[in-house]
């Protein structure tokens, strides 16, 4: 190479790594705000990880970064009553008549919970916190309740991880509600 594209290409290589790297990690505000919640990983995690973290500028206010959370969390939320219903509920294993009742009344909280929170995000919208703590308390309990229904009948699931998924949406959900006491 030449000096002069010695010139360019170092600099122009190193512009280039250090977009990059930009777009792998969560924007500072993120990280200002998942420190204030109790699963601080799982939130810059799950940041991190979807592509709607990647669409969220820099300079986004907490509302916006609610939003993101909010619907990355909905997104966990559709993958863990799509995984109950095709591998449990439908899945080639056998289940007892509990068993499989249980699944399905948590499959029913899950796809309530995701209501839920399509109806925080609106109240967010228009700033009705009334609404949109009512909500929150009612997303977090129907995933308790799930989470309930799964542990009665623990020792009898064909497959952990699904528990495990629902244990992990239900911490998504108590960090939205953190982020929603530090919105205000």
């Amino acid at each position: 190479m030449s000096p002069i594209m010695n010139n360019v290409a170092l600099p122009l290589s190193f512009f280039i790594c250090l977009s990059f790297f930009s777009l792998l990690n969560a924007s500072p505000d993120v990280t200002k705000i998942c420190e204030k919640v109790k699963h601080k990983d799982l939130c810059i995690s799950s940041f991190k990880e979807s592509y709607l973290g990647k669409y969220v500028p820099d300079n986004a206010d907490v509302k916006a970064l609610a939003s993101v959370i909010i619907k990355i969390t909905v997104n966990s939320a559709s993958d863990v009553s799509r995984n109950l219903k095709t591998t449990v509920l439908e899945g080639p294993v056998p289940l007892t008549p509990e068993v499989r009742a249980k699944y399905g009344i948590c499959d029913s909280e899950v796809v309530s919970a995701m209501k839920e929170l399509d109806k925080v995000r609106t109240a967010m919208e228009f700033g009705n916190h009334k609404k949109e703590k009512l909500n929150m308390v009612a997303a977090l309990t129907n995933t308790e309740n799930c989470e309930k229904e799964l542990k009665q009948v623990e020792a009898q699931l064909p497959d952990k991880k699904q528990f495990d998924e629902v244990i992990v949406l239900k911490e998504l959900l108590e960090n939205i509600d953190d982020i929603i006491k530090i919105v205000g």
